[in-house]
């Protein structure tokens, strides 16, 4: 059964890693949360590696800093390659300390990680196997359905957060659109014994056959991300490890693969992230490309923003100002968009091109002193309040 609430508690919808991360901020904030998560087991997913240093400074706050750096891999340079030769390097070295890298973490060591902070917590504040199936905003309260262990209950609560990713039942159930398109663009990726001479490093083909991109993970191996000419529903080990030898010269073992996956590319946006007592964060409220690694880092910046917010809001009154809140959707939403541009360009900039020496011209000159800080702190999500790109 789960416990009563007040109607001025919050409840979070989705328990993954921007949920979490939203229940840590709200709980650190004096804020009543409870996360409701559908999933009863623990996932495996690799997917989402990146951890910018804009995130780690929000962690840092948190407390919960170390944890994640002792459990990942820390990337301080970046390798421009076009499939012969290097074309050039970006050091993150000279982005502001103490997190003067990116750092590589699997989605669930990040979400484990999240969940037993928040569970030492708030113990009682984390529902596994509970889905909300019904939600309605009346005037001073939301009413919500929550299926779990084959019985309904239903709750009168101040305010839902939807942290319930791109399909959120939060964003459908407000009728709230989500504009958006699918790019033509096409990858696979899988996870292989390291057998190149990287080490940390991340390393970019931009090579005439298309883009290869090259990470490190723990139990020394690397992530790779090929670019394809269209979506292969049900890539091999062998068919990428060719394609990588094929356009960078490295040999794969595909026989050490771990895990496989293909994936198209999006860019959605809702058309608002609060209605009334309903709120939206990370991928409910914004979809950006994969490329470059920004979307699980957006939803953290969401979910700081927007708990400090309703702090702030909760300390004139318990009941906050709903007029308050479009204060989140008036900074959060610009962001949004800049990030969006930002994938886009490190998309294009994987495509194939018919003019000859551009990718080599373009790389040469960002990662030359003249740009080399600049295009450091742009790839790290910096200046996304101040900047115009």
């Amino acid at each position: 059964m789960i416990k009563s609430m007040k109607t001025e508690d919050v409840v979070i919808v989705g328990g993954g890693p921007v949920g979490l991360f939203m229940g840590l901020c709200l709980h650190h904030l004096g804020i009543p949360c409870t996360i409701f998560e559908k999933r009863s087991k623990i996932i495996s997913d690799t997917r989402s590696l990146g951890i910018h240093p804009v995130s780690l400074e929000l962690f840092e706050k948190m407390g919960i800093a170390e944890d994640f750096v002792n459990s990942g891999i820390q990337v301080k340079r970046g390798i421009a390659h076009n499939g012969e030769k290097e074309l050039g390097s970006i050091t993150f070295e000279g982005c502001p300390p103490p997190f003067n890298y990116v750092l590589i973490n699997p989605q669930f060591e990040t979400e484990r990680i999240l969940r037993e902070k928040f569970m030492e917590r708030c113990p009682d504040a984390l529902i596994k196997g509970a889905e909300v199936i019904a939600l309605n905003q009346e005037f001073d309260h939301i009413s919500i359905d929550i299926a779990m262990g084959g019985k309904t209950e239903s709750l009168e609560i101040g305010y839902v957060i939807g942290c319930d990713g791109k399909d959120s039942f939060v964003r459908e159930a407000s009728e709230i659109p989500f504009h958006g398109k699918r790019y033509p663009d096409t990858y696979i990726m899988g996870d292989f014994n390291d057998s190149t001479s990287f080490g940390n490093d991340g390393v970019i083909y931009l090579t005439k056959h298309g883009l290869v991109e090259s990470f490190p993970i723990p139990d020394k191996k690397r992530r790779w991300v090929v670019k394809t000419d269209e979506y292969i529903s049900e890539p091999t080990p062998e068919f990428i490890s060719q394609i990588i030898e094929q356009r960078t010269g490295n040999q794969i073992d595909h026989q050490s693969n771990s895990m496989m996956s293909a994936f198209g590319v999006q860019h959605y946006l809702a058309e608002r992230f609060v209605k009334d007592r309903v709120i939206l964060v990370g991928d409910a409220a914004h979809i950006v490309s994969p490329i470059g690694g920004q979307g699980m880092n957006l939803g953290w910046l969401d979910a700081w923003h927007l708990a400090n917010l309703m702090s702030f809001c909760r300390g004139i009154s318990k009941d906050l100002p709903i007029a308050d809140l479009f204060v989140y959707e008036s900074k959060q939403k610009p962001i949004a968009k800049k990030v969006a541009r930002r994938a886009e360009l490190n998309m294009r900039m994987g495509r194939k091109n018919k003019i000859p020496g551009f990718k080599k011209a373009i790389a040469t000159v960002v990662s030359g002193p003249a740009f080399q800080n600049k295009t450091a702190q742009l790839f790290t999500m910096r200046g996304l309040e101040s900047w115009w790109i």
